[in-house]
């Protein structure tokens, strides 16, 4: 699958003096904004966890394809392990999905932060807003595409190991995976495409209070 995601880019605390209207904002945004990056780190962390499994199952199946039937003990042995790294993938998805809404929960902070910002400042950070639950929602879907495909290639790997399965069978259940592959990767682009619009409105909003100071 070759997961490859974009990541939230982190906005630490910047150096503030003074107490404007326009400082405070970039404060209490500079915070909010560090709370969800914070909130994402287990994301983050199960990138390359979920990359090396996938190249494991890979190779497995690979493997898996070179033996016979008459190799059925050493069958059984490979398909039970590609069964046990796609619920290990599962796993990692699980806790994915955790820590991406607990990072949407902030979001909400934007609406108190834009309130108490000037109206241009306010229209800026509610646009932010906007970017980041979109973003927020397509990793929502993104994860509902990935656990389908799951489900299709465990289906797979249980026909793999019946005695009666037809080779038709076979070759309709590899046109599902691939099929739902490519809907899983165009939820990877959409997700894409959605961090960088949010990082870029992110680096629109700090400037422009920057130039309110």
């Amino acid at each position: 699958m070759n997961k490859k995601v974009v990541s939230l880019v982190a906005i630490g605390m910047l150096a503030l003096s003074g107490c404007s209207i326009g400082q405070s904002t970039e404060k209490q945004l500079s915070e909010t904004l560090t709370k969800m990056n914070e909130s994402e780190t287990e994301y983050r962390d199960t990138q390359s966890k979920l990359t090396e499994l996938e190249k494991t199952e890979q190779k497995t199946f690979t493997e898996t394809m070179e033996l016979t039937k008459e190799d059925i003990d050493n069958l059984r042995s490979k398909i039970d392990e590609l069964e046990g790294l796609l619920d290990d993938r599962l796993s990692f998805i699980d806790k994915e999905e955790t820590a991406m809404k607990e990072a949407e929960e902030f979001v909400k902070e934007l609406d108190t932060i834009a309130e108490d910002a000037s109206d241009s400042e306010g229209s800026q950070i509610l646009k932010l807003k906007a970017a980041a639950k979109k973003r927020y929602d397509h990793h929502s879907s993104f994860i509902d595409e990935y656990r389908k495909l799951a489900s299709i290639q465990k289906e797979f790997y249980n026909m793999l190991s019946s005695e009666d399965v037809e080779l038709e069978d076979l070759k309709q259940k590899v046109e599902e995976v691939n099929e739902q592959n490519t809907i899983v990767q165009k939820a990877i682009s959409e997700f894409n495409e959605a961090t960088k619009e949010v990082n870029s409105l992110k680096e629109d909003v700090f400037s422009s209070l920057e130039q309110e100071k």
